[in-house]
């Protein structure tokens, strides 16, 4: 176990870590560390079965290679600065996609002297932090809560339908993002949620009716995105506060409103095609006006350049509006001068 939370370290996490290769419990949070996530964690680290990075300066993308933590039941990567999408073999997390014996405990082998000692139940997981809920909180035992938590990052992209395959995700955290797309039809398949917050993002369509079925459901926030349609019926959605509905401008139905009928429709779209045609229309609309100019312009010029007596016409009538131009500001201004000086001498009286 290393857990080196609420300090000030700064940096890169240094490489030698990757030497700990029996290491089960690593909890980093609460520093300044930078740089990426390094992908020897996923290679050499493969024993782990909590990993905190919470509140930190990482950036880039989860790599990979952070899928090989198999025995991983815990994963908090909230509060930093990673960009990117969510990597599809997220399905790679065996403690959280099958019903296997998870350790409640870490347990420490100390030897000495040749005489071996067996400290069991040591209860250093009991400094295991978590935000559960909207709180941290304080868990005694790993193995109690399967947890993803990715919020306040900058991932992009959608919402990978691997992630459906972690069927004993307890929570998951993917709040305050710039996730698009739809919110997956099978999220409902996660059958032991009971945390699920996908706040303040740019989810869109309508809320899967997959998601009355989970009964274990108790935290829901949907709140701050472009969903629309009608909530689904169930005794589980329609007890959860309207504030986990706010901000979605589409949404219809209890708790949000008594039914969808006094709810406005969202602005209707274009007909299928009706864009584009306009596109096209626009474009020939352009393309027809350069074509006009440059026909007449040329013409015109080929007129005056071939045909002499056109030619002289054009440059009279220029040598005459010139001559016009000349005259009527000569004339303008002799009639402002006038005027000025009247004006003075009318005030010198």
């Amino acid at each position: 176990m290393l857990s080196l939370r609420g300090n000030k370290f700064s940096g890169e996490l240094p490489s030698s870590i990757q030497n700990c290769t029996k290491l089960k419990f690593l909890d980093l949070s609460d520093n300044e560390l930078s740089g990426e996530v390094p992908m020897w964690i996923g290679q050499s680290l493969s024993r782990l079965v909590f990993l905190s990075l919470q509140r930190n300066q990482f950036r880039g993308r989860i790599p990979h290679q952070l899928c090989g933590l198999k025995y991983l039941q815990i994963l908090d990567l909230s509060v930093n600065k990673i960009s990117d999408i969510i990597p599809p073999c997220i399905n790679n997390f065996t403690s959280m996609a099958e019903k296997v014996s998870l350790d409640r405990r870490i347990e420490h082998h100390l030897s000495d002297e040749g005489i071996f000692v067996s400290f069991i139940r040591f209860r250093y997981v009991d400094e295991a932090l978590f935000t559960w809920k909207g709180t941290k909180q304080c868990y005694p035992q790993l193995g109690l809560l399967l947890a993803i938590d990715l919020s306040c990052n900058k991932l992009t992209g959608e919402i990978p339908e691997e992630l459906n395959c972690l069927q004993e995700l307890v929570a998951l955290n993917l709040s305050r993002n710039f996730l698009t797309g739809k919110i997956p039809q099978k999220i409902g398949h996660l059958r032991q949620l009971e945390v699920l917050d996908l706040s303040g993002n740019k989810f869109s369509g309508n809320i899967p009716t997959s998601l009355s079925e989970l009964t274990f459901l108790s935290t829901l926030d949907l709140s701050y995105n472009d969903l629309s349609g009608k909530i689904p019926t169930s005794t589980q959605l329609q007890s959860f506060d309207p504030s986990s509905f706010s901000h979605n401008r589409g949404l219809c139905g209890s708790p949000v409103s008594p039914n969808c009928s006094i709810v406005e429709p969202p602005p209707s779209k274009p007909a299928v095609g009706g864009e584009e045609d306009s596109d096209v229309v626009m474009k020939w609309f352009y393309t027809g006006m350069g074509l006009g100019f440059a026909v007449g312009f040329w013409g015109f010029c080929s007129v005056v350049f071939f045909k002499r007596s056109w030619r002289h016409s054009y440059y009279r009538y220029l040598d005459n509006a010139k001559d016009w131009v000349y005259v009527s500001f000569v004339l303008l201004k002799a009639r402002l001068v006038r005027r000025t000086k009247a004006l003075s001498t009318s005030c010198t009286r």
